[in-house]
């Protein structure tokens, strides 16, 4: 969810890993869609210096695994190109059925078309996301470990975040995520039921302290959900 290949290759590496606790969260959470069922999100994060366009399908084709493509593109100084892209797949293990904790597993791999080097799929990433579903609310933690191919080294990840109905139709969001040491990221927003279990629409802002402007954005996303269609 970067804004193009600029700056550190890590922060665009970790900003461009799928997660979706619900949009418009980059913490996973420990949850996939119904077997035959099917979700498209979309989104648009916006800088001082970029725009950039997500649009992300996703189903679960069966046996509990949701599989998830993603591409984006940025236009900044004038220009407009493909800049991110990533697929993933995510599974839950099984556990006590009135239990509020969760667990899972994703597996995925990164491409940022606009690197000079290592531009292809060569970045592969594993989250083990955790998640607590009380009533009304809920916690998910992260972590897990990216290779990033520019900068020859392993990447520790780590998120932590929370949701929080405010009403029959909204819902409060916030979350801090990060890699190794460095300074984390941190977002603010809410999301809004416009069909309840149907379509979401969300808004966040998203800052690091100490960060580049671009890490610092406006995201604003759509999620529509359509329920078991697959044959």
């Amino acid at each position: 969810m970067g804004a193009g290949f600029r700056g550190r290759a890590s922060v665009l590496l970790f900003l461009a890993m799928p997660a979706f606790a619900g949009r418009p969260f980059t913490t996973e959470d420990a949850n996939v869609l119904e077997d035959k069922a099917c979700q498209v999100e979309s989104w648009v994060n916006r800088s001082s210096d970029a725009t950039t366009g997500w649009l992300v399908p996703a189903c679960n084709f069966g046996l509990g695994i949701q599989w998830q493509v993603g591409a984006a593109r940025t236009r900044e100084d004038g220009r407009s190109a493909f800049s991110e892209a990533y697929i993933q797949a995510k599974t839950v293990f099984p556990g006590a059925e009135d239990s509020p904790w969760k667990a899972g597993l994703v597996l995925g791999v990164i491409r940022l078309p606009r690197a000079p080097e290592h531009n292809g799929w060569e970045n592969p990433a594993v989250i083990v996301p955790v998640s607590y579903f009380g009533d009304g609310w809920a916690v998910h933690l992260n972590a897990g470990s990216l290779r990033d191919r520019a900068e020859s080294r392993n990447l520790t990840l780590w998120g932590v975040a929370g949701e929080a109905k405010a009403s029959a139709r909204w819902t409060l969001l916030g979350e801090v995520f990060g890699e190794n040491a460095a300074r984390p990221s941190i977002r603010l927003g809410a999301r809004f039921a416009a069909i309840k279990d149907q379509l979401d629409v969300d808004i966040s802002a998203v800052t690091r302290p100490g960060g580049s402007r671009e890490e610092r954005f406006v995201s604003l996303g759509v999620t529509w959900v359509t329920g078991p269609i697959l044959p």
